[in-house]
């Protein structure tokens, strides 16, 4: 009887282990690190006003 005891004890100790283990996995699969792209200064549009109208234009 106690052999049997042990043995189940054993096992239930030994599966929550190995979910722990699993959850561990799962949870470093999750974090992924971000590569940020350098900023292009160029790429933003410098606006013009026109001083009669008041509409912008794409700078040249």
């Amino acid at each position: 009887m106690l052999k049997a005891l042990t043995i189940t004890l054993v096992g239930l100790l030994a599966a929550a282990a190995l979910k722990q283990l699993v959850d561990g996995l799962n949870a470093a699969k999750a974090r992924v690190a971000v590569k940020r792209r350098p900023v292009d200064p160029r790429a933003v549009t410098r606006l013009r006003q026109d001083p009669r109208t008041g509409i912008y234009y794409p700078d040249a």
